[in-house]
């Protein structure tokens, strides 16, 4: 049987200012490709990925998509949310599938030629913030907490700005909110931001990167408040940040998950680690130490690799291209692959171009100096 290439493209970072977390994504994605091929598990077909570094420019995004275009890409994955609100109309033009890792709800509405292979940001932290009227405020006094909001200003950020404080406006009386201090992308001082907002109980972040210098300044000047993290990014930095303020200044910060961590007990997880082991054997202890940006979008490169063979058993191999990945991937779910025993059944549809409906908090304690999760999968609203 011949075997036909199926080249998958990524927009990633590997040299920009979210390359601590992001550069762990590209190397899982071409981790699970290399054993979909070794396993021989896509029969007919073998995948290729051809990553093109964007550098955190969204200047670079079209650019890239062009790129990942011209080797023969039927299918790019993008990782940072607003990069595939840009794309989508090259994707309809190209007929090319956005295969999103990071997504905003305005991806979804319409439906079109992006599938979030993970949960939008906004809906996560909407859940977050739920589970925090529940679980993590006392409001038996009368008094809300006061909340603000940091962070930058590129296009994920102020997304991710404007969804919290549409939250906060629907939910009169659960929160103080004193205001969001919001400065250029890249800025790592956090001084006036942190005099205006050391009072408040809890802050809310919006950009990963821009979290731990925030919380240095913050203890600076007296602020003792845990960061809110409103994008999910937390966990992917959990070396970079306890290297650069201790466990002890990121005791009770929370943020969100879409899968679970190193060590729990799910095939899933464990096919991870094995994955891990065995093509980066010498950079494994450190990736894991890193935190969960390689379990976390191995759950996302896992479900891709699914809906691409779901595609080539559709079609056949040498008939594969993106309206082919389309077609069957709007009929993809989780149930049709064991690997995702122990996780809620998340699935596609002709109308829901999301995967994942469901969300965990995790948190930040430094008594384990680790990750823990906090709560049980909580559906996203």
């Amino acid at each position: 049987m011949e075997v036909v290439t199926i080249t998958i493209g990524e927009l990633t970072d590997f040299t920009g200012q979210a390359a601590p977390a992001v550069a762990n994504i590209t190397y899982v994605t071409q981790d699970v490709a290399r054993y979909y091929n070794d396993q021989n598990l896509i029969p007919g077909a073998r995948v290729k990925i051809a990553a093109y570094d964007t550098k955190f420019d969204p200047a670079r995004e079209l650019t890239g998509w062009e790129w990942c275009k011209a080797q023969g890409a039927e299918v790019i994955i993008t990782l940072i949310p607003g990069t595939a609100d840009v794309l989508k109309p090259f994707a309809e033009r190209d007929r090319i599938v956005i295969a999103a890792m990071g997504a905003n709800p305005d991806l979804f509405d319409p439906p079109g030629w992006a599938f979030g292979f993970s949960n939008t940001t906004i809906w996560s932290a909407n859940t977050l913030w739920r589970w925090f009227t529940e679980n993590r405020w006392d409001y038996s006094q009368g008094i809300p907490p006061k909340i603000g909001i940091v962070g930058w200003n590129d296009p994920s950020s102020v997304d991710a700005k404007k969804g919290a404080e549409a939250y906060f406006n629907s939910h009169p009386g659960e929160f103080d909110y004193v205001g969001a201090y919001i400065s250029p992308a890249g800025t790592s001082t956090f001084k006036s931001e942190a005099v205006k907002l050391k009072d408040c109980d809890y802050v809310a972040c919006v950009s990963g990167f821009a979290m731990p210098y925030f919380l240095r300044d913050l203890r600076a000047v007296g602020g003792m408040a845990p960061v809110v993290d409103l994008i999910g990014s937390m966990g992917s930095y959990r070396k970079f940040y306890s290297d650069l303020v201790g466990w002890d200044v990121l005791d009770g910060c929370l943020s969100t998950a879409n899968s679970m961590y190193w060590g729990d007990p799910l095939p899933l997880v464990e096919l991870l680690e094995e994955i891990l082991y065995k093509y980066r054997p010498s950079e494994a202890d450190e990736i894991i130490a890193g935190g969960n940006g390689y379990v976390g979008a191995g759950h996302m490169a896992i479900g891709i690799m699914e809906a691409l063979r779901k595609a080539v058993e559709d079609v056949g191999a040498e008939n594969f291209n993106g309206q082919a990945f389309y077609d069957s991937t709007e009929n993809y779910s989780t149930a049709l692959s064991p690997i995702w025993e122990g996780y809620p059944e998340w699935s596609f549809s002709q109308t829901k171009h999301w995967l994942m409906d469901d969300t965990v908090i995790v948190e930040f304690q430094a008594s384990v100096q680790d990750l823990v999760t906090i709560s049980d999968w909580l559906p996203n609203g």
